[in-house]
């Protein structure tokens, strides 16, 4: 179901938006909501690789641990 939404752009977005959907023939708001997706898309694989860093993060910091221990020994 498509909702409205209003945002305010800059005028240089306008512009090559309206270029944009000139010459590709897609309509300016088809365009808006595929730049959505592809933000959110980009937002969500950024997430992902955070939390796998993290994780790694992690398990290198118990390696490490775990190192120091046997050092010890």
């Amino acid at each position: 179901m498509l909702k409205t939404y209003a945002a305010k752009l800059e005028e240089r977005q306008i512009e090559g938006l309206r270029k944009l959907s000139k010459g590709t023939k897609i309509p300016q708001a088809e365009l808006l909501r595929q730049a959505v997706d592809l933000l959110l898309e980009r937002w969500r694989s950024d997430q992902e690789r955070l939390e796998f860093i993290r994780k790694l993060d992690r398990r290198l910091e118990e390696d490490r641990e775990a190192m120091e221990r046997l050092a010890k020994l």
